[in-house]
């Protein structure tokens, strides 16, 4: 009856009716027979039946009633096993009682009743032997024994192989899946994951697809994580169930105040936290009342940074504190060393805003320092920890808990080639970066600069190249590529639907595959080079750099303009946000040709917009040499820069970083002969052919190799973007925004998706994409951005023109052909690009050069 507990003891108490033995210890021992263990006949059967029935019942007890009820049921098993001697009997009692401690938290109960089972395996089955395995190695991970915990789900996996049993097989996988993810390994652990759910197992799926949900909470893939946290909640049916249930809002909980939903996070938390309450599932009641007060002490925050700490209440954090505080006392009488240094650091941070740093600090003393596996959890500490020694005025401290920290979140990164899990992690990240800037900004430009390049570089790694070629993921991608191409056709609405349900699927696999893939591909940190060398680039280029960064509320930046450093605050974060926002309609607008009458009115607005902007973020740091470096942030991203009065005509670039664009500057020189072109001509693009035809005579003018494919393919043009040279797509482009690594090109065999890049990564010297909004990017937390371009250069393309708008084909093809005109005269690509805006119609603006700047010849 599983998933069923009501019918379960309504089953197992009748059971029990029917089994009805004398209670006082004198007449079980007559029912034993003149010698203990020595009990014989159907007294003894009745004895064993009624033995076994109460440690059945004792599970589903817990599920329904609590603890004390299932410890009750136990007990009264226990005591026959004691009258009977059986070994069997009680090597089965044992191991239900680490089910059973296990369930409410108590480590190590559990540990010793799963040891006293594993020194009796003849009492159980094959089958019953492999859940033993898993549970003994899910509880030595979780009490940090890892090589135990690798034996047991060795074993387990043998034995689950051996017996060809589906349901065992499930539950080896998945737990190998969890095993990688307490060792690190997020993707081979999301990969796993989802192969084990792949089975077509008869079980439980609950437990599993919440683990998954951990996961990708620990990944950083916060919106994926949610869903799946709400969908399995959903498939949870029936009663129960109550403790499962509670643990699903425990982390929705968790990824609802990553996501800033503090309201719904404090109700989730709250459900759970009354689930516990009533099972007596102690420690689990106080991980729900921590994740409260972390909710509680957000709030806090936010609302004294949106009234200025005016009106704020000391009280209300020292209260939170002061719960912590009591739920220390709670975990250390369970033996929960983990759990008690995570209500430390609550303690300190509700100290902390409470006023009361001495105590705070002493918090922090006591941690255990256990370490938990859990990056997030690393860093969630060392946040606190940094923040109580700055207001303790130990400045110095505090910058070394945050470098320590930065080069964490570095090392975190290196488990993965894939650029979905490096982008995502970085979430993990976002409290120390701020935190890292407040320290930054009262000490000027050359420390803002530095706090800003820590953490960008943190998250700044390429691919392994070489990655071998896999037959899996190439045909799931050859089937997501034919599901896209059905699409753009004529469909009914019946099978668009399917298509697109089919589309869904396809991605998830190939993100599992791509993860898998990427856990023996290990990531790579950039070739490392120094603020004070980055900078000599800029002034050796001829070029100024403004970092434009959110801080408190307000967009400032920081600027090193005619080889001299400045930090300025330059207008309120919504606003600008705000203007931005309005210059992304209204430039979709502005790239019809039908707007007739509106279009004065479209153009007005958008340039009015972009006056404000200009005179607010670009305007105040002057002009100190021939182009300018620009590293954005989210709030002000996608825009058409050329339109700002002040980079009219002035060569841009778009820098993911001041380091980032020093190393594509340094990278520039290459020997030999001048590395080729390669064009590739889309469909349905009528202007395509001729735009090939224009690159193709401009290079072959200037004595380069090119090669035009017409019609194209994805495996040329991901082979030609691997090498050197010069890369041109004309064709049509797609930007998904809720799936950025799937965005496209749109060749003759289909579309070629961003993530087909990341096994060989980008050796291209110069890429133009001239199609539809490919320069867009989906942001994560922490500026992390993934889409088309964005990947093209992340995998390390020197530089790369995208649009971040819609552009009429006549306009982008006339501009991207001016383009190659310029680079081929020998234009820088920033400079290539600027002039050929400059003599093209004003929505070409929405080009722009990313990564770096190619040399032209």
């Amino acid at each position: 009856m599983a998933g069923r507990p009501v019918d379960a003891e309504r089953s197992l108490v009748a059971a029990l009716a029917e089994l009805e033995v004398p209670q006082g210890p004198d007449e079980l021992d007559s029912l034993a027979g003149p010698t203990r263990g020595e009990a014989d006949g159907a007294a003894r059967e009745r004895l064993e039946l009624r033995s076994r029935t109460l440690t059945t019942l004792a599970l589903t007890e817990l599920l329904l009633s609590g603890l004390d009820a299932a410890l009750a049921r136990l007990d009264e098993a226990e005591r026959l096993v004691d009258v009977l001697g059986d070994a069997t009997l009680r090597a089965r009692l044992e191991y239900q009682r680490a089910n059973i401690h296990g369930r409410v938290g108590d480590l190590a109960s559990a540990w010793a009743g799963v040891e006293g089972a594993a020194r009796s395996l003849e009492a159980f089955t094959p089958a019953e032997r492999c859940s033993v395995h898993l549970t003994r190695g899910m509880l030595a991970f979780q009490m940090l024994r890892p090589q135990q915990a690798i034996g047991s789900f060795a074993e387990a996996a043998h034995l689950a192989r051996r017996l060809g049993r589906l349901d065992q097989e499930f539950m080896a996988r998945h737990n190998e899946g969890y095993a990688a993810y307490l060792l690190g390994d997020l993707p081979r652990s999301l990969s796993v994951m989802a192969a084990a759910e792949e089975l077509d197992a008869d079980v439980f799926r609950g437990p599993a697809r919440l683990d998954r949900g951990r996961v990708l909470l620990e990944a950083g893939l916060v919106k994926e994580a949610a869903e799946a946290l709400a969908a399995g909640a959903d498939g949870i049916a029936g009663d129960g169930h109550d403790q499962l249930r509670a643990e699903f809002d425990l982390e929705l909980a968790r990824a609802h105040r990553l996501m800033g939903r503090l309201e719904s996070s404090a109700a989730e938390s709250a459900a759970a936290a009354r689930v516990y309450a009533g099972l007596g599932a102690t420690a689990w009641q106080a991980k729900a009342t921590l994740a409260g007060l972390l909710t509680d002490l957000d709030r806090e925050r936010r609302d004294r940074g949106r009234s200025g700490g005016s009106g704020a209440d000391p009280q209300v954090s020292l209260r939170a504190a002061a719960t912590a505080d009591d739920l220390v006392e709670t975990a250390t009488q369970l033996g929960d060393t983990e759990l008690a240094d995570a209500a430390r650091v609550v303690a300190a941070q509700g100290l902390l805003l409470g006023g009361d740093v001495d105590a705070a600090r002493t918090r922090l003393l006591g941690l255990e320092r256990v370490s938990t596996g859990s990056l997030s959890d690393e860093l969630d500490s060392a946040a606190v920890t940094a923040a109580v020694l700055t207001e303790a005025g130990e400045v110095v401290a505090a910058k070394r808990i945050l470098s320590r920290a930065a080069r964490r979140l570095a090392a975190g990164q290196e488990g993965s080639a894939s650029l979905d899990l490096r982008t995502a992690r970085a979430v993990h990240g976002v409290r120390l970066a701020a935190l890292d800037l407040d320290l930054a900004v009262p000490r000027g430009s050359p420390a803002v600069l530095e706090a800003l390049e820590r953490w960008r570089s943190a998250t700044d790694r390429l691919p392994s190249l070489g990655r071998s070629a896999d037959d899996e993921l190439a045909t799931l991608t050859e089937s997501l590529r034919a599901v896209r191409g059905r699409l753009r056709g004529e469909v009914s609405a019946e099978e668009e639907r399917e298509l697109t349900a089919n589309a869904a699927r396809l991605e998830r696999q190939i993100r599992d595959r791509d993860w898998a893939l990427s856990s023996g591909s290990r990531a790579t940190g950039a070739v490392p080079v120094r603020v004070r060398e980055a900078r000599e680039h800029l002034v050796a280029a001829d070029r100024d750099l403004v970092w434009l960064f959110a801080h408190r509320g307000r967009l400032c930046g920081v600027g090193v303009v005619g080889g001299r450093a400045a930090l300025r605050d330059l207008m309120p974060l919504a606003e600008a946000a705000e203007l931005a926002r309005r210059m992304r309609v209204d430039l979709r607008a502005a790239a019809t040709h039908h707007l007739g009458p509106l279009s004065g009115a479209v153009w007005g607005s958008l340039r009015s917009s972009a006056d404000r902007l200009d005179r607010a973020v670009i305007g105040p740091w002057g002009s100190g040499a021939a182009g300018l470096v620009l590293v954005s942030c989210q709030e002000v991203s996608a825009l058409p820069w050329a339109l700002l009065p002040s980079l009219t005509g002035r060569p841009l670039t778009l820098a993911y970083s001041l380091t980032s664009f020093a190393r594509r500057e340094r990278a520039g020189d290459r020997a030999g002969a001048a590395p080729p072109v390669h064009v590739s001509v889309g469909p349905h693009v009528s202007r395509a052919p001729r735009e090939a035809a224009a690159v193709r005579d401009t290079w072959t003018a200037a004595a380069r190799d090119v090669e035009v494919a017409n019609p194209s393919r994805s495996v040329r043009l991901v082979a030609a973007l691997a090498s050197p040279g010069i890369v041109h797509v004309a064709a049509h482009g797609v930007h998904q925004v809720e799936s950025p690594l799937f965005s496209s090109l749109v060749l003759h065999d289909g579309p070629v998706f961003a993530h087909e890049l990341q096994p060989t990564g980008v050796g291209a010297d110069h890429v133009v994409l001239s199609a539809c909004e490919v320069g867009s990017a989906t942001f994560r937390p922490g500026d992390e951005q993934l889409g088309m371009a964005a990947a093209v250069f992340s995998l390390g393309a020197r530089s790369v023109v995208a649009a971040v708008s819609p552009v009429p084909d006549d306009v982008a093809g006339d501009t991207m052909v001016r383009h190659h005109a310029a680079l081929a005269r020998g234009r820088a690509g920033d400079e290539a690009l600027a002039e050929a805006i400059a003599a093209s119609e004003p929505v070409a603006a929405s080009f722009v050069n990313l990564g770096g700047r190619f040399a032209g010849r």
